[in-house]
């Protein structure tokens, strides 16, 4: 768990505890404006990156092509495509790893390549020239896919460039050290060996511990299993991806997981008048993650809240991840880091920025051979990595393989 006394970290960084005194928490806790900054430079949310966006704004980058390679894997969650995208440019590759969800995003990627500024450049006019939405296709719907998976994928993959082209790290530019990385592993519930599945990991990687999804239907009797383990570190309602997804939306439910789990971290509740109270008692463990798109995007939720998930390819450009972590780390908030089923350079990217600005948070970005089936990872004897992993020991571009 978080250690509630604990400060340590990279110089600057927030403090690592995820629970604070807070007893007005609702109604006290308040929103600076949004960031300004002179350079006309904006991202798709209109955010021009601040201080750590500066640092690494005028780095410069030659492209002299892309590339793309389709990656495929069957999971729990079903089929998921995700497609690596490499920049090459005076000798060096930048790779990045676009995580858009519907499938049918990455046919034409695939198929026709990508269209992205060239020459020399530097990152923020890299920024300013690639065009994410022109292409991407309607989803399988029929709706247009939202370009924020894409457009961090891209422009991770010219940061990375622009860095092994100098090279140097993101660390290095930064002046940050890479920490020993935190990490848990995710867990859903919805099946009815969840219990088995958490024992026999335990017993391959002992103090593993887990980001748990909580089902529809909640078993009171395997709550009390996993609690009794001290092993969950997050419970994720998943109250923002539609009305058929998620736990139900039950004040004695928020509090029974409050009360079961009382050192957790939960995330995505609902907010309604039947469940502020209990969210307002316990509000320094509520975390959000889908409802975050962009730093004023804090603005839009209930409260500023006290720990929160960052998931890079939610936010899509670089200046707008940059602009969310200075004002989460001005507001002393504590971090930890999310998944999106990265198979390739999507989860090093995120375990880097992880390293370097929230290493000791309950970090979903286990590596990705946690993504097998326990049954494929513990029968073919596969040596799984432990929590912390070491970080890189000669890092270039972002900084973690």
């Amino acid at each position: 768990m978080f250690d509630h006394a604990s400060t340590e970290g990279p110089p600057g960084s927030a403090p690592t505890s995820a629970l604070r005194p807070n007893p007005e928490y609702l109604t006290n806790r308040t929103l600076s404006g949004p960031m300004t900054d002179d350079d006309p430079h904006t991202d798709d949310n209109g955010e021009t990156g601040g201080e750590t966006y500066d640092a690494l704004r005028t780095l410069p980058v030659t492209v002299e092509k892309s590339t793309v390679e389709g990656l495929h894997v069957a999971s729990d969650r079903g089929a998921l495509e995700r497609t690596v995208v490499k920049l090459h440019g005076a000798g060096h590759t930048g790779v990045g790893e676009d995580v858009t969800w519907d499938g049918a995003a990455h046919e034409p990627l695939r198929a026709e390549g990508l269209t992205v500024p060239t020459g020399e450049q530097t990152i923020a006019s890299f920024a300013d020239g690639f065009d994410a939405t022109a292409q991407l296709p309607t989803g399988t719907g029929g709706e247009q896919v939202d370009n924020s998976a894409r457009r961090w994928a891209v422009e991770s993959a010219a940061l990375d460039l622009a860095l092994k082209q100098r090279g140097e790290s993101l660390g290095s530019v930064l002046g940050r050290e890479y920490a020993p990385l935190s990490f848990v592993t995710s867990l859903s519930l919805d099946t009815h060996d969840a219990m088995d599945t958490v024992r026999r990991l335990r017993a391959a990687v002992p103090g593993l511990e887990f980001k748990v999804d909580v089902p529809a239907d909640p078993d009171d009797a395997l709550f009390a299993d996993l609690a009794d383990t001290g092993a969950v570190r997050i419970l994720d309602l998943k109250g923002h991806y539609g009305p058929d997804t998620g736990a139900p939306v039950e004040p004695a439910l928020y509090r029974r997981i409050f009360e079961t789990f009382p050192d957790a971290i939960v995330e995505d509740p609902v907010v309604t008048p039947e469940t502020r109270p209990v969210l307002a008692e316990y509000a320094e463990r509520v975390s959000w993650d889908a409802p975050l798109k962009s730093a004023d995007s804090l603005g839009d939720l209930p409260w500023e809240p006290a720990v929160s998930n960052v998931k890079p390819s939610r936010f899509g450009g670089l200046a707008s991840v940059c602009a969310f972590l200075d004002r989460a780390l001005a507001a002393e908030m504590a971090l930890y880091g999310g998944g999106m089923f990265e198979l390739d350079a999507g989860r090093g990217h995120s375990q880097a920025l992880a390293s370097l600005f929230y290493p000791d948070g309950p970090n979903d970005l286990a590596p990705t051979v946690y993504h097998r089936s326990v049954d494929d990872l513990l029968g073919e004897g596969v040596a799984l990595p432990t929590s912390p992993l070491d970080p890189p020991a000669n890092p270039t571009g972002i900084g973690w393989a």
